[in-house]
């Protein structure tokens, strides 16, 4: 076996031609600059570039570079590895609080959106073990993210769980479309300096922390279904903004053009297999919102048919359907007895399929009933002694011959007195036979103070006051005494004809 020499000089004579030719380039351009600077009106030849690359500056490139962390500072992974743990933290106490506003905290201290996207610039600048070093990075951040969640999850998370993980756990494809476009966003805002106030938003809108800390929980669950939905989430996300981010770095002039020409079939093939990735994803997110869909139309559809067959009979809370295979079960509560199911279940098979298995679980609840204990209050002296003087005063009121009508307005006893307020039409009854009247039935002697208010009779035309008008005048007198009596002010008073509302202000 004979190896054939390589020709050194051959390929020494290529590379410096080849460097010839770029420094030939750059005396060129060079001298164009100074003969520019002399002759301002001679223009400066520009370098072609196609029309969808835009022209970034040296200096915006290196910024790009420095914050993406290519150009990595030293303890750059210590300080990343600080904030990536503190976002897994707080992103865990979040979703088991089941708390939106913590878990979007999380997301916005989460570091892990730099190095994704430092994988695609590195991609774009066909700097591919410099990609590849970014992306190792990022999956050792999500293996560490993922046994921190499940440590913190078996510490605090407990019971059933939460709708903040769950809902993590069943990607669709809108999930794909949010991903592209906040990859689309976070790359451009990196290119753009006047549109980097944006980044926020697009941590919030991707959200890689909490679907690693859904991973975490759901496997200390022992809920692996629930668990690769999560990671089938968060594997959306990352792949979708690598594929993103790819673009607009090459779209944005990130990539210069001479670089762009002479990698531009490489980066091509690598972003090509980032798309396929993509894609693969795309067949179960989109079959996963089909049915999604599917699933929603079916409960719609059997809720009508359940409300159908009910008819008149009310149910406490909406009926709970679930199919699951060949099994519907129909669940019920009501205080109600339930009809004949014979109708519900032809219904269903006939719109579900023949083969469908429909069992009915009706819960018939009982009404409450409240007993009320039915206890006699025994009168005090005084109680009695003042129901005794108002009789007497009622009637003594409405002795003797009178036009029109005379009513009690305020009555109340101290002591020996009992003060009367009073009115009517005409003169009041006699003060003195009250104080005999009452001397006589209680056997006390009691000084009567009368405060007597005289009516007019309403001239021809007015409507007289009506029973009700009436009643309130009375109700008005009564709270007034009891205002007086409890040491408080009658704030508001208003009586409809049935309800006396009356607001008292005081201790």
């Amino acid at each position: 076996m004979t190896e054939e020499p390589i020709d050194s000089s051959k390929a020494t004579a290529e590379d410096r031609a080849e460097r010839t030719g770029k420094i030939d380039s750059a005396k060129k351009l060079l001298t164009e600059r100074v003969a520019a600077r002399k002759d301002p009106a001679r223009p400066l030849k520009k370098p072609d570039r196609a029309w969808w690359h835009r022209h970034l500056e040296p200096e915006e490139r290196q910024r790009v570079l420095s914050e993406l962390g290519i150009k990595r500072e030293s303890h750059w992974a210590f300080r990343f590895s600080v904030m990536l743990s503190l976002s897994v933290i707080v992103g865990v106490m979040g979703l088991s609080a089941n708390s939106a506003a913590v878990v979007i905290g999380a997301m916005l201290l989460a570091p892990l959106m730099q190095p994704v996207l430092a994988a695609a610039a590195c991609i774009s600048m066909a700097l591919f073990k410099k990609s590849l070093q970014s992306i190792f990075f990022v999956l050792a951040a999500t293996a560490g993210s993922i046994a921190l969640s499940y440590v913190l999850a078996a510490l605090f998370v407990t019971g059933e769980l939460p709708n903040e993980v769950t809902s993590r756990t069943a990607p669709d494809i809108r999930d794909l479309v949010v991903a592209l476009g906040a990859g689309t966003a976070g790359a451009y805002a990196t290119v753009r300096q006047d549109v980097s106030s944006s980044l926020p938003g697009v941590a919030v809108a991707v959200a890689l922390v909490p679907p690693l800390g859904a991973v975490g929980i759901a496997l200390e669950a022992d809920e692996n279904t629930l668990a690769r939905g999560a990671m089938l989430l968060y594997t959306t996300n990352l792949a979708a903004i690598v594929l993103a981010a790819s673009i607009v770095f090459v779209v944005t002039g990130f990539v210069p053009p001479r670089r762009l020409a002479t990698t531009f079939r490489r980066t091509s093939v690598v972003a090509a297999v980032v798309a396929v990735i993509v894609v693969a994803i795309t067949v179960p997110l989109y079959n996963a919102s089909r049915a999604a869909v599917r699933d929603t139309d079916r409960q719609l559809e059997a809720s009508g048919l359940v409300t159908n067959w009910l008819g008149n009979v009310q149910a406490t809370e909406p009926p709970d359907i679930e199919f699951n295979g060949s099994t519907v079960l129909i669940q019920v509560r009501s205080f109600e007895a339930p009809p004949d199911d014979t109708p519900l279940v032809a219904d269903f098979k006939t719109r579900f399929g023949s083969d469908k298995e429909v069992s009915l679980l009706w819960t018939t609840l009982s009404r409450p009933v409240v007993s009320v204990e039915t206890t006699t209050t025994v009168p005090s002296d005084e109680e009695l002694l003042e129901r005794q003087i108002t009789e007497i005063v009622d009637a003594w009121l409405q002795e003797g011959d009178f036009e029109g009508s005379r009513r009690l307005d305020r009555f109340r006893i101290e002591a020996d007195t009992v003060r009367v307020d009073a009115s009517g039409v005409g003169d009041a009854p006699s003060r003195e036979e009250l104080t005999e009247q009452l001397a006589e039935a209680t056997g006390q002697s009691f000084v009567v103070q009368l405060t007597w208010l005289e009516r007019r009779d309403v001239s021809v035309g007015t409507t007289p006051p009506t029973p009700d008008e009436q009643l309130a005048v009375q109700i008005d007198a009564l709270a007034s005494d009891w205002a007086d009596d409890n040491g408080v002010v009658i704030t508001t008073l208003s009586y409809d004809g049935t309800t006396a509302l009356i607001q008292a202000a005081g201790e």
